[in-house]
């Protein structure tokens, strides 16, 4: 991302935007990785995929945010 930043004038705002979804899409790359692992018990795969509901509607709301604001 650096190299992006050093070439276009990013707001903080955008920047702040860019860091959060990145931070999600890693939490739902560690989330479906841990469904892949063997042994697990019902209740644990319940919760992960609890967690990896709510991680798609975090990207989601993340994604549709900075959309926004890329645009104007």
């Amino acid at each position: 991302m650096n190299n992006l930043q050093n070439h276009i004038n990013i707001d903080e705002v955008t920047k702040v935007m860019l860091t959060e979804l990145k931070d999600e899409c890693f939490r739902y790359i560690r989330l479906t990785d841990q469904i892949e692992l063997d042994g697990l018990t019902e209740n644990q795969l319940s919760n992960i995929l609890g967690e990896l509901t709510a991680s798609v509607a975090h990207i989601k709301i993340h994604s549709e945010s900075l959309k926004e604001v890329i645009e104007v």
